[in-house]
């Protein structure tokens, strides 16, 4: 007889008991190996486990999910095992895809406590409507925790989270902490008298002063380090200071039932500052001292100015352009480079021919750019360089001629109320995050220089995986690199692409305006190597 090596998978949605001597998933395993053992006289015997801890089963984007379909793709199980239909996949679409791709590799499905056949209709049937209950349960528990939040904010209750200087957490309510209460009258003061968030940190830091610490229930410290402009951007606009709660998702605010701890009048007074500030174009001007081609000269469709600002990531400083709330960041570095790069792509010659313009160097060609508008559609966004025409004719002109026929250049520039101009175009990469000094995560714009975010992101998922291979779990890879669950599956996901897919990337020919994110969903909507080479040939064509 032959055999059939049996493959078990188990899920937890939520890593609550995970840490328990006899948690779900062993409980699963168990069950699932003594099914295999009944079934030694048809050949059975067990392969090996694969487990998910702590993710939905909503998402393709698992770990232990991947590598069993890859397993199952090299032909090493014939069988997968599991105890309920729905520690699988609690998506109708992404369990069908599973089917799919178990019979193209003719491996067979069993729920040890749901019996079914789906050789036949009925069994199929049965099947579905499994699975729609799953995906219909999950949902519904989805929008009971949501409305769960929503009413209990809507009463004024604090729903948990970090809590905020000023205030300790007693028995699930805001208590004011007397001595963190006076260092949070004295931000909004201080901030009032000098008027600038990173001058107001750099103030609390040399007083002594730090952030709120405090243990959670996993025992481990957070909290108590030196002041940033982000923390103190938080404290001035946190509305919990004046005894109301906000709820970001609806975007309103309800009064709270916990105390006030800063006057209405200081309140009303900081918020006011903060408005002109946004608003005043001249506001950052103390910010902008680097040394950039588009500072103070790049705006978007609406007349607003991009100022400077930076990000930190495992120490390093990044800098930035930002249009204020709500906006965009565009990376200054790239930014800078596609903005020359298009004006070495640009046609002169009408202005004065047979130029040659290898030998003129960057630093000049910035006296080129007067104004930059970036209009945004999408992922697109589009860039009008404003040039000034005489400094222009007068570089040119001052340059040997080359002797025969001049190079083709892509682009042409055109006029707009006199105003000589160019426009290109560049693409958004959304995968990108990274925390900025209003200490949120916010998607970055990464401008496309040939393939290296698709370059950059296969070179990550690979590191992430030698980490697992290496015994690392999955926490001590988010750890590690700075991600959560769901991006480190996505990254994942990209070392199972097929080797004709990466051989196009790391030889540039892959479609030219193609992000990351793009690549990411590739990898995540097709197993099968001929089925990713198929979606990658049309997206190419």
């Amino acid at each position: 007889m032959p055999k059939v090596n049996c493959a078990i998978y188990t899920r937890k949605s939520t890593e609550h008991g995970l840490d328990m001597e006899f948690n779900s998933l062993q409980n699963q395993e168990e069950a699932c190996k003594a099914y295999i053992l009944s079934q030694a006289f048809n050949g059975w015997e067990y392969y090996k486990t694969y487990s998910d801890g702590g993710i939905s089963g909503g998402t393709m984007e698992r770990p232990g999910l991947q590598t069993l379909l890859n397993d199952i793709q090299a032909g090493k199980i014939q069988v997968v095992v599991v105890y309920k239909v729905d520690r699988l996949s609690r998506s109708i679409i992404d369990f069908h895809k599973m089917m799919q791709e178990f019979d193209k590799y003719d491996c067979n499905f069993v729920s040890i406590t749901q019996s079914f056949d789906t050789s036949n209709s009925m069994g199929k049937l049965t099947l579905n409507m499994l699975l729609s209950f799953a995906q219909f349960e999950r949902e519904v528990s989805a929008e009971r925790v949501r409305d769960k939040i929503a009413a209990s904010k809507a009463k004024g209750l604090w729903m948990g989270g970090t809590p905020p200087l000023g205030y300790d957490i007693k028995d699930r309510q805001l208590i004011p902490n007397e001595q963190e209460k006076t260092l949070v009258k004295l931000i909004f003061t201080k901030y009032l008298e000098l008027g600038n968030m990173f001058a107001t940190a750099h103030w609390l830091n040399e007083q002594g002063y730090h952030s709120k610490a405090w243990v959670p229930r996993c025992g481990k410290p957070r909290g108590g380090r030196p002041f940033q402009k982000s923390g103190i951007q938080r404290i001035l606009t946190n509305p919990v200071y004046i005894g109301k709660v906000a709820h970001h998702a609806k975007n309103k605010i309800y009064q709270g039932k916990h105390e006030g701890i800063v006057p209405m009048d200081i309140w009303e007074q900081a918020q006011e500052f903060i408005r002109r500030r946004v608003k005043d174009k001249n506001a950052f001007s103390t910010y902008q001292v680097h040394d950039s081609v588009l500072s103070r000269k790049l705006y978007d469709d609406t007349g607003r100015s991009f100022r400077l600002t930076t990000a930190k990531k495992q120490g390093k400083k990044f800098l930035y352009y930002y249009n204020g709330v709500g906006g965009h960041y565009l990376p200054v570095e790239q930014l800078d480079n596609f903005v020359l790069k298009t004006l070495k792509m640009t046609d002169f010659d009408d202005l004065e021919p047979l130029a040659n313009r290898d030998a003129l160097p960057d630093k000049q060609m910035r006296k080129w750019i007067d104004k930059v508008v970036c209009q945004s559609t999408g992922k697109t966004h589009y860039l009008s360089i404003f040039l000034n025409e005489k400094q222009i004719k007068a570089d040119l002109s001052a340059l040997p001629k080359i002797s025969g026929q001049a190079e083709e250049r892509a682009l042409v520039p055109e006029k707009l109320d006199e105003k000589l101009y160019v426009r290109n175009t560049f693409i958004v990469d959304n995968v990108s995050s990274m925390k900025l000094q209003n200490g949120r995560a916010r998607n970055i714009l990464t401008v496309r220089q040939l393939n290296e975010s698709l370059v950059r992101g296969l070179s990550r998922g690979w590191q992430l995986k030698r980490l697992l291979e290496k015994g690392k779990s999955l926490r001590e890879c988010e750890a590690a690199s700075g991600m959560n669950k769901r991006t480190i599956a996505r990254y994942l996901n990209l070392c199972y692409l097929s080797p004709k897919i990466l051989a196009d990337i790391l030889e540039y020919r892959n479609p030219r305006n193609m992000t990351l994110k793009e690549l990411m969903t590739l990898g995540e909507g097709e197993t099968g190597f001929r089925e990713q080479e198929k979606a990658w040939i049309s997206i190419i064509k």
